[in-house]
């Protein structure tokens, strides 16, 4: 089994680390991932494409405004995601520049380990650390697409691979 871990940080009760030196929440209710910055910022930024605009996300928030943008290249710890699809809002309302969605490690397994203070991820031997995560819009409503297998409703992820806790 393979193993990584990205260090914490401990000044918030949630599971947050730092990816590109900025604070990434990872969010483990979450399907698609958000990077909340202003669309000309992400632009500046990131080397993206524009995919889908005019979209509508929902959560506990409420609902979003945004587009989906899709960047080459983009890592997490030992992961490396190509062509990864994100949903940036018009309007960002989240204090965190990047917030991760549990779908991102489909198929792993992942802890927040709090008594030390680190996101692990275990991932079987033959599993690759290069994966794509593509955003897909079904009878109007956006849905994670990753390695290929396309994620509608909880009951596939979770038995597809999920949290331990």
């Amino acid at each position: 089994m393979k193993e990584f871990s990205i260090p914490m940080l401990a000044d918030y009760q949630r599971p947050v680390v730092k990816l590109y030196d900025l604070p990434t929440l990872i969010d483990t209710g979450s399907l698609v991932p958000v990077f909340s910055m202003y669309p000309e910022i992400f632009q500046k930024y990131f080397d993206s494409k524009l995919i889908m605009e005019n979209r509508v996300i929902g959560g506990f928030g409420g609902n979003e405004a945004g587009a989906v943008y899709s960047i080459k290249n983009f890592k997490i710890g030992e992961l490396n995601f190509n062509n990864f699809e994100v949903f940036v809002p018009i309007e960002p309302k989240i204090k965190f520049p990047f917030l991760l969605s549990a779908t991102l490690f489909h198929g792993m397994n992942y802890e927040v380990d709090n008594l030390n203070s680190r996101f692990v991820v275990r991932m079987k031997d033959e599993q690759k650390l290069e994966r794509e995560f593509k955003i897909r819009e079904l009878r109007g409503m956006l849905y994670p697409q990753i390695d290929g297998n396309l994620i509608t409703d909880v009951r596939s992820f979770l038995y597809g691979g999920g949290v331990i806790f």
